[in-house]
């Protein structure tokens, strides 16, 4: 299929784009995370954190775009680039995605499914330097204790979530390292339902802020959490939605995965701080830990569901 998206337009440029949201003309999206979102006519303008605003991280999105140009379901970057003299922010336009996330949770699978194989497929042949290689369970790897001391600094006035996670965590970096891989795949970072918008062309998929490479299954870890749930903001799995997401995303090891995507929800000092640098309203840092709280105490109940729609699954 080729893609529906135009790569040029001669006002989708950095420039342009800051300047309307400085005469106020842009549209903002609010939300919880550390980078900001705006409209600007058919351009969709995302203006990175400064601390999210490095050379690496440019480098990282713009190999992402090399490898998934052509996709139908990739926005791809019109302009990315510095804005500002003092501390600059890394800028990247995009086309605007019309539509909205389905409420149709296969719906969502079925097409995350066939996006997932698609990000594997486009990272072959990409020579991807190792500084540009890692996901949300790196840190973790690479230096467990110096993170759980940090987050549980993070974490001084909940010392129960402190000792859950302390308990755990040995057995998701184990899983973690049995899920690690020679070859990458691209790496959305942030790939389930809400991040799907069907409209009338079909489904883009958005937010591609943490973009870049793995070298384990870290999409779809996080997105068996994400897209299994009963409602957003809480995580009692359903386990009719956990059957159909292993039927339609395969794996070997449902619990593997499923302790995997678990170090995404583990608090860390570092993005405690971004949040709360944008948290001008101070309700951002007590709500991400009031939620990742609500993750782990529901965890053993629902690594049971994923277990018994595993075997389930295997028996069809």
């Amino acid at each position: 299929m080729a893609a529906r998206h135009p790569d040029t337009t001669s006002t989708a440029s950095v420039a342009h784009a800051m300047a309307a949201v400085a005469r106020g003309e842009a549209e903002v999206f609010d939300g919880r995370g550390v980078n900001t979102s705006y409209r600007v006519g058919r351009l969709s303008v995302k203006v990175h954190h400064p601390a999210t605003s490095s050379r690496l991280v440019a480098d990282r999105i713009r190999l992402v775009d090399a490898a998934l140009r052509g996709a139908p379901w990739y926005p791809p970057v019109l302009d990315l680039g510095p804005h500002g003299d003092r501390r600059p922010v890394l800028v990247v336009v995009r086309p605007f995605a019309d539509g909205h996330p389905s409420e149709d949770t296969g719906r969502q699978v079925g097409e995350l499914a066939g996006v997932l194989g698609d990000l594997r497929a486009r990272a072959a042949g990409v020579e991807v330097a190792g500084a540009l290689v890692g996901d949300y369970a790196s840190p973790w790897l690479a230096a467990a204790d110096q993170e759980l001391s940090g987050t549980a600094t993070v974490l001084a006035d909940r010392p129960d979530l402190v000792r859950a996670l302390t308990a755990r965590l040995d057995g998701l970096l184990a899983c973690a390292r049995r899920l690690t891989d020679a070859d990458v795949a691209v790496h959305h970072g942030d790939l389930h339902g809400q991040n799907l918008v069907f409209g009338p062309d079909g489904c883009t998929v958005i937010d591609w802020d943490e973009a870049g490479f793995s070298r384990r299954p870290a999409d779809a870890a996080k997105a068996l959490w994400l897209s299994s749930r009963r409602a957003r903001g809480d995580f009692e799995l359903s386990p009719s939605a956990v059957r159909r997401f292993l039927r339609l995303v395969p794996t070997t090891e449902p619990l593997d995965l499923a302790r995997l995507g678990g170090l995404w929800f583990l608090p860390t000092p570092g993005h405690v701080a971004l949040l709360d640098q944008r948290d001008v309203s101070r309700t951002h840092v007590p709500w991400y830990l009031d939620w990742v709280s609500r993750f782990w105490s529901r965890w053993d109940r629902n690594l049971d569901v994923i277990a018994e729609a595993a075997a389930s699954t295997a028996r069809c």
